[in-house]
Parts: C-alpha cells; sequence; structure tokens
C-alpha cells in the first residue's frame, strides 16, 4: 500500500469515475465483513500478515493528529474469499485507543477488525483513492471514544467474485 496516496474526500469522489460494481463496493458503509460472508456463502477468512508496534506512514500520522514520534498498532490482513485473496486490509490503532476497551483491538488474531467495529464503533470520515486496477478507501473511525484508521484495498478478485452474484450492499 502506498505511503502518500492521492485521497478523494466524498466531495470529490466523482473524480474517480466510479461505476458500479466499484463504486457499490467501495463506498458500501456497512461492515464489509458481513459483505463478504455473504458473497463467500460463508467460506471468509482473515489471515494475518503483520501485526506489530510502528511509526505510520506521515499521511496515517496526519489523519490520526499523531505526534512524528509516536508509534502505533499497525495490524495488516488479508481478507479471504472462497480461497482467493479480496481485500488486503492495514488497521492503525494509537496506543490511546488500546486503552480500556479498546484494549481488545491488539488481540483479534483471525478475528476480522470489523465484528468489533460494527458492534461499538462508528465510522467518521472515507477517503478513496484510485490507482490503475485498484481501489482503496480509508475510514477513520471512533472505537470507545478514541480513534482508528482502516485502509482496504479491493483487489481485482473480488469484482469477479461479484460480478457472478448480486448481494445487497
Amino acid at each position: 500500500m502506498m505511503p502518500n496516496p492521492r485521497w478523494l474526500p466524498p466531495a470529490r469522489y466523482w473524480q474517480a469515475g466510479l461505476r458500479s460494481p466499484h463504486k457499490d463496493w467501495l463506498l458500501s458503509r456497512g461492515s464489509l465483513t458481513a459483505y463478504l460472508i455473504a458473497l463467500s456463502h460463508g467460506d471468509f477468512k482473515v489471515r494475518v500478515l503483520h501485526q506489530g508496534w510502528h511509526r505510520p506512514h506521515l499521511d496515517e500520522r496526519l489523519a490520526l493528529a499523531l505526534p512524528p514520534s509516536q508509534r502505533a498498532w499497525v495490524r495488516e490482513v488479508a481478507l479471504i474469499g472462497r480461497g482467493e485473496i479480496w481485500i488486503k486490509a492495514r488497521s492503525i490503532i494509537p496506543i490511546n485507543t488500546l486503552r480500556g476497551r479498546g484494549r481488545r483491538l491488539r488481540y483479534l488474531g483471525s478475528r476480522s477488525l470489523g465484528s468489533l467495529l460494527f458492534n461499538g464503533g462508528r465510522r467518521e470520515k472515507m477517503v478513496i483513492q484510485q490507482t490503475v486496477t485498484l481501489l482503496t478507501r480509508r475510514s477513520r473511525f471512533n472505537y470507545a471514544g478514541q480513534p482508528l484508521l482502516v485502509q482496504e484495498t479491493f483487489l481485482p478478485r473480488l469484482f469477479d467474485a461479484a460480478s457472478l452474484q448480486s448481494i445487497k450492499l
């Protein structure tokens, strides 16, 4: 995932020239996990690619208003439907967010972050980016009164699978 992408806020989404079904998936406001489970008929899993303490990229620090030297819990996962990687996700969870109720965010293992965010969290802001073949969205969430970022890159195989069946987004 690119460290300094050109993000489009809601007022500029039109510049991405999105069409359905890509637009429907990218701009969906509900639980992506729930949509992927439905599309995969339950054959869904989360594979942790990497997680640990790191300094977030500059644009991530700015989005979370973090000081330059502050580390955060960075979690990168592959969301897999029917044995294929459909989405790669990167979550940036500041230290303060991991206190109190947010402590559980550090110990998700192979569970989806969405399973917690849509049970006590709230999406605050979403921006999108389109590269040649990939669509990415980044959302700032509020969980237990504290911020975190979730970035999701939608891979072409997701849209191949989605074109074979229709699910309500």
